[in-house]
């Protein structure tokens, strides 16, 4: 079995190197074993010939992995969300250097793992992307038996009110300059603490954006920008400038170049997408911010008749904390339930109701926002997939998901590890699981981080067990 791990690793790796053109080439040497519990170091060599300027390499791990830098030849290395990034402003000079990092291997994981990634770099003004064919690991039989962790934290379902700031302001014009693409690509220096409350503004070609900041948990937060730009293509960059405590990590970026450094986290196209308006989304997580209020700026930068152009975001403030997140619970709370009151109003209002009193009496007096029941499924048999959409710690009904989410359609309830979990679909491919759940974040419902679930004759067991059981493939 390990001699054909092996030989389907080195098919990988030539497949790999014949994908890419001009002279770049990519190896990686991950192992086609490791024992659970160790570390080995993996080096990654990249031919790039004469090619230089901004370039990104990603490398997806499964959970149970993780990665430390060794030697990142002058990258910035971060790993989080089970990625490990190497990003250089400008690549080195030589057409080929290696990186490397030590893979660690969990002393609970076992079975076959894959690692997908991908490299991405700037040619004639271009963002190119490979794909990494995926490398297989077997780490030998199965996962010794542990909780199931998610794949993403629990998030709380009820969420607050977005805040979104609009107002008119005059734009910030620059002459365009040989430098311009080169200064943006470098990280801009450390800037005080935010203390005021800057207007947003609208740009020269009708350009503005809005910013939206939902509120996850106590320390956690989700910030969603939205770009108008009309028919502007070319350059663009959206750079966020975060308070003092504050980190920020990539959740969507619409084919932009994500870094952050120094609290400032920026979006960059070479070539902004065709569609009038760009959204990017990121977790704002406090690191050691005190509790209490923030303020978070912002600016984008493009292109327009060859002259640079900027136009202000202006500020979002928000708060953080026991006391903030419980307050923007109950608000929250108190707006669905007003919805949703006012939805089974409108309801009795043109249907009759039929029955005995005290069955009238039952429907007038039932909570607005407790799901209604449905049919008794039937019991669950063989290994299926599913995507979660939301946890809570509390029960809501349809009425919540229309309000908060848009989204109407079907969805079960479990209970699992003290959360209620909110689940919809059910898939014998896990590919159709992963397709939904990417539906889902491109129709724009907001769920807080939808993944794919998986079960065993209707238990919750992890994903890397249910492929195994059903010699499916891992699909990014």
């Amino acid at each position: 079995m390990s001699n054909v791990l092996v030989l389907v690793n080195l098919i990988g790796l030539f497949l790999f190197e014949g994908f890419f053109q001009s002279g770049i080439s990519i190896t990686h040497d991950a192992p086609a074993s490791m024992a659970p519990g160790s570390q080995t170091k993996v080096t990654v060599t990249v031919e790039k010939g004469s090619l230089g300027g901004f370039a990104k390499l990603q490398i997806d791990l499964p959970e149970g992995l993780t990665a430390t830098v060794v030697d990142s030849k002058g990258a910035s290395f971060t790993f989080d969300d089970q990625k490990a990034k190497f990003i250089w402003m400008s690549l080195p000079t030589s057409p080929s250097f290696k990186v490397s990092y030590t893979l660690s291997a969990s002393a609970t994981v076992g079975g076959k793992l894959p690692l997908a990634g991908r490299f991405s770099y700037i040619e004639d003004n271009e963002r190119k992307t490979h794909e990494m064919p995926p490398t297989v690991i077997d780490l030998g039989g199965a996962a010794v038996a542990v909780a199931p962790v998610p794949l993403q934290p629990e998030p709380v379902v009820t969420e607050p009110a977005a805040q979104v700031i609009e107002t008119a302001a005059q734009p910030e014009v620059e002459p365009t300059s040989a430098s311009t693409i080169a200064e943006v690509l470098v990280p801009a220096p450390t800037e005080k603490a935010n203390d005021t409350m800057i207007p947003a503004g609208q740009g020269a070609g009708n350009v503005s954006g809005t910013r939206t900041i939902t509120m996850v948990s106590e320390t956690e937060l989700l910030v969603e920008v939205v770009v108008k730009k009309g028919a502007i293509r070319g350059f663009g960059k959206l750079q966020e400038t975060l308070p003092v405590g504050f980190t920020a990590m990539e959740k969507s970026s619409s084919e932009a170049i994500f870094t952050a450094q120094d609290r400032i986290a920026k979006f960059v196209w070479l070539n902004l997408p065709a569609s009038n308006e760009v959204k990017v989304t990121y977790k704002l997580r406090s690191n050691n911010a005190q509790p209490g209020q923030h303020i978070l700026n912002g600016e984008f930068g493009y292109l327009l008749n060859d002259e640079t152009q900027k136009v202000a975001l202006g500020s979002s403030g928000f708060s953080i904390g026991p006391e903030a997140f419980a307050a923007y619970l109950a608000a929250e709370e108190a707006r669905v339930a007003a919805i949703a009151a006012k939805d089974v109003t409108v309801e009795r209002s043109v249907e009759p109701v039929t029955g005995s009193a005290s069955e009238v009496s039952t429907t007038q007096n039932s909570d607005p926002v407790a799901p209604r029941p449905n049919r008794i499924p039937a019991p669950e048999t063989g290994v299926s997939y599913k995507v979660q959409i939301t946890a809570a710690h509390r029960e809501v009904g349809t009425a919540y998901f229309q309000a908060r989410h848009r989204f109407g359609g079907d969805f079960g309830i479990e209970r699992h590890e003290g959360w209620i979990k909110y689940t919809t679909g059910r898939y014998t491919a896990y590919k159709d699981a992963r397709d939904q759940r990417q539906a889902f974040v491109s129709a724009g419902h907001q769920f807080p981080g939808p993944f794919v679930t998986a079960y065993n004759n209707g238990e919750r067991i992890t994903v890397q067990e249910a492929l195994m059981i059903t010699q499916q493939r891992w699909v990014q």
